[in-house]
């Protein structure tokens, strides 16, 4: 058994990373949930979870680079010249958790039932991905959806009351990450981490 701790923004992207984890076809148990704080947690305490990392257990970070330019002066803007352990998995989803979301085209097409021609080939591409997942909510003829996801006449906020919810059953019982890795490369990427960091454990005497 594979243990692992998580460090992750928001509920949404702890589903995501718990759906990565379980099909990567390894036997991960997830030891620790830190974070659900937004990024400015992961950022302030990327030293503990790296210590964490080195001494005790692996790490999973997943923080949106949103609208930075670079993934690479993004990380390093967070690392402040700190030596990452190998065994901290500090994976920058570009732009937005909802891209990835986004990237399994067909699945994402059948659950809001619109046609998979509306969903973007390149949805890393996308300047606002979660904006992007809205309007298509938005084309659905799901009631119901709509009724959750989307932010009522009367809301001040982005999203409906149910946005979360709704998104996090999507991943559970929709998405494949595999499928959606040849859409997202910074998924694929992140795929590749976790593929390395089992084989090298199994590799260590």
């Amino acid at each position: 058994m594979n243990h692992i701790c998580l460090a992750i923004e928001d509920a949404l992207s702890e589903a995501v990373a718990e759906k990565l984890l379980s099909t990567s076809r390894q036997p991960f148990q997830i030891t620790q949930r830190l974070g659900n704080s937004g990024f400015g947690y992961l950022k302030r305490n990327l030293s503990k979870f790296n210590q964490l990392a080195a001494k005790v257990t692996p790490v999973l970070l997943l923080t949106d680079l949103d609208k930075a330019n670079c993934v690479l002066d993004f990380i390093q803007s967070w690392q402040q010249g700190l030596s990452l352990s190998e065994d901290l998995l500090f994976r920058v989803v570009v732009r937005e958790i909802e891209a990835w979301l986004l990237a399994d085209r067909q699945a994402f097409a059948n659950w809001l039932d619109i046609p998979i021609t509306l969903v973007p080939n390149e949805p890393e591409n996308l300047s606002d991905p979660k904006q992007h997942l809205l309007n298509l909510v938005r084309r659905s003829k799901k009631r119901n959806l709509k009724a959750e996801i989307l932010p009522s006449s009367k809301s001040h906020s982005p999203v409906g009351l149910g946005y979360n919810t709704e998104l996090i059953r999507y991943v559970n019982n929709h998405w494949d990450p595999l499928t959606a890795a040849e859409c997202a490369p910074s998924l694929a990427r992140a795929q590749k981490r976790i593929h390395e960091l089992v084989t090298r454990h199994m590799e260590s005497p």
